[in-house]
């Protein structure tokens, strides 16, 4: 589902719990029943409401770094792919050409496959087949040169640091909150409504605002909780910190070498000289 369904079914329904329970206590009820529990409802909900609302701040706190993470990481795997491909110049061929192949066809399945999956909470590793390819082409390189082994050992770090990123992507879309937790998340949120029924008002209509009001503040904060759970959802922002609009598999595309212009500079300076002498002699 999308987040705007997500938020208004998660919203709604809490919202029109909240306010039927709240007419059927009122029918239940009488004024003095109600205005006799003013005085310890009140400080009973200051410590229920207290202690929910460090339960919440640590969830989402928690919840907020697990994108960050995933903001990170993306970002970390897109420019290893970048650092990997412009250290493989340093080799010979056709290694060169090799590593350069296996990133594009990376590039291209991350973007096309891996992370739209990713996204909806789905396994999918399309990538793996060319990061395995690339592990064996790296391994198997036995550099000749000062400059090839220092590119090398570079190399090789670039790639822990591709597969750490990588893995990362591979699990945190599929963990989540603990039922625990989102058990005591859920029965927190409903012990504060119901506390809310144990004060009465006059107009009905304005405890009936005021207990939406709750209601949408808690809904929403569990709605913020339940969406972080998959740091890769669309409306985060995770891919396009890495893989976004600025990113295309086309940098890592291998293309026939184009003589430079300048190269013929210097032959019709020389023949431009030579008609010159002529002229004059």
């Amino acid at each position: 589902m999308s987040s705007i369904t997500d938020c208004l079914l998660i919203v709604g329904l809490t919202t029109v719990l909240s306010v039927a329970g709240l007419l059927l206590v009122r029918k239940k009820f009488s004024r003095e029943q109600f205005e006799s529990c003013h005085e310890v409802g009140g400080f009973l909900l200051s410590v229920v409401g207290t202690l929910y609302a460090i339960l919440v701040g640590l969830i989402v706190v928690n919840s907020q770094g697990k994108v960050d993470a995933a903001s990170q990481m993306a970002v970390s795997e897109a420019n290893m792919l970048s650092n990997i491909y412009h250290l493989s110049n340093t080799f010979k061929e056709p290694t060169r050409s090799k590593i350069h192949k296996h990133i594009y066809d990376y590039a291209v399945a991350a973007v096309s496959q891996d992370w739209s999956h990713v996204e909806e909470g789905l396994e999918k590793e399309a990538t793996i087949p060319p990061y395995q390819a690339l592990w064996k082409e790296v391994t198997h390189y036995v550099p000749h040169e000062d400059n090839e082994s220092q590119c090398y050992a570079t190399m090789l770090g670039n790639m822990q640091e591709l597969s750490e990123a990588r893995k990362y992507r591979m699990v945190a879309a599929r963990g989540g909150l603990s039922p625990v937790l989102w058990s005591v998340l859920i029965a927190g949120g409903a012990m504060i409504v119901l506390f809310t029924y144990f004060f009465y008002v006059q107009s009905l209509l304005a405890q009936t605002i005021m207990t939406i009001f709750v209601a949408v503040f808690l809904s929403l904060n569990v709605y913020l909780i339940y969406i972080c759970q998959n740091p890769y959802r669309p409306e985060l922002g995770a891919k396009e910190a890495g893989f976004g609009f600025s990113f295309t598999p086309n940098w890592f595309k291998d293309r026939p070498n184009v003589p430079h212009l300048e190269s013929n500079v210097p032959e019709k300076s020389e023949k431009k000289a030579i008609e010159t002498t002529e002229v004059k002699q």
